[in-house]
């Protein structure tokens, strides 16, 4: 029972949220944005092999905008149905940005 314990520990201290966010243009990190668009990202053992929509253009997300930001991370659900399928199939959410003065 111990060592069951020590291991649940251990998974859940060690493990992290993967987060990644890219500005895009004329935007700091400090603006005010705006969600847009959010898409799941297919990944299949443990990252290792990239699914379908893992190439995606931003065009088709923010409309032809040069200012956005991009914001990749793996949340907790997505980290659940990892976890679930015992790294099988590990999605991400992409989730598009534009600054709230450029979202009119």
């Amino acid at each position: 029972m111990k060592k069951f314990l020590f291991a649940a520990i251990c998974v859940l201290t060690l493990s992290s949220c993967y987060n990644n966010r890219i500005l895009v243009g004329d935007v700091s990190e400090n603006d005010p944005v705006i969600e847009v668009q959010k898409q799941w990202n297919s990944h299949w053992l443990y990252g290792l092999i990239p699914g379908k929509k893992t190439n995606m253009d931003a065009d088709l997300f923010v409309k032809g905008r040069q200012n956005y930001v991009v914001k990749t991370n793996i949340s907790f659900v997505n980290g659940l149905i990892g976890s679930i399928t015992w790294g099988i199939y590990c999605p991400t959410t992409t989730t598009f940005y534009v600054p709230l003065d450029e979202a009119q």
